[in-house]
C-alpha cells in the first residue's frame, strides 16, 4: 500500500473497515480483524491504537462480515442471557455521567456527513388535505 492510500485511510478512518478486511493504519496491512498480537508489534494496546487514529472506544476492530458472524454466533447460542453484571446499575458514578463521553474523531466525521446531507422538504408534512 502506498503511503497516499494510507493517508487517505487516516483522514478517515471508517473507510478502513471495510465488507472483507480491515487496514491497519499503522503498518497499512489487510487483516480479516486487528488483534493485541499484531497492535503489540506497533507498541500499541488496542485502546491506544483507537485513540491513536480516531476510533471510538467501543468500535470492533474487524471487518463487517466477520463481525456478522460473531453477531449470529451470539444470538443463537443466547450470549446476551448469561450477562449477569450490569454497570450502569451497580456503579453510581456511571450513572451521574448519563452517557455523556468525549466525542472521538470517527463520530464527528460521521455527524458532520449526516449534516451535510440534503435534506426532504415536506417529509413532515405529506397530507395538508386533512386541515
Amino acid at each position: 500500500m502506498t503511503m497516499e492510500q494510507l493517508s487517505m485511510y487516516r483522514d478517515d478512518p471508517r473507510s478502513a473497515v471495510r465488507e472483507d478486511a480491515i487496514i491497519c493504519l499503522a503498518c497499512g496491512e489487510s487483516f480479516r480483524q486487528l488483534t493485541n498480537t499484531h497492535l503489540l508489534a506497533h507498541g500499541m494496546t488496542c485502546d491506544d491504537y483507537k485513540d491513536a487514529y480516531g476510533y471510538n472506544a467501543r468500535r470492533a476492530l474487524m471487518c463487517h462480515a466477520l463481525r456478522r458472524l460473531y453477531t449470529e454466533r451470539a444470538v443463537q447460542t443466547r450470549l446476551a442471557a448469561r450477562i449477569r453484571r450490569r454497570p450502569i446499575l451497580e456503579d453510581p458514578a456511571l450513572r451521574r455521567r448519563a452517557g455523556r463521553r468525549r466525542i472521538v474523531f470517527e463520530e464527528f466525521l460521521t455527524r458532520r456527513d449526516i449534516q451535510q446531507r440534503p435534506r426532504r422538504r415536506g417529509a413532515l408534512a405529506t397530507s395538508t388535505d386533512a386541515f
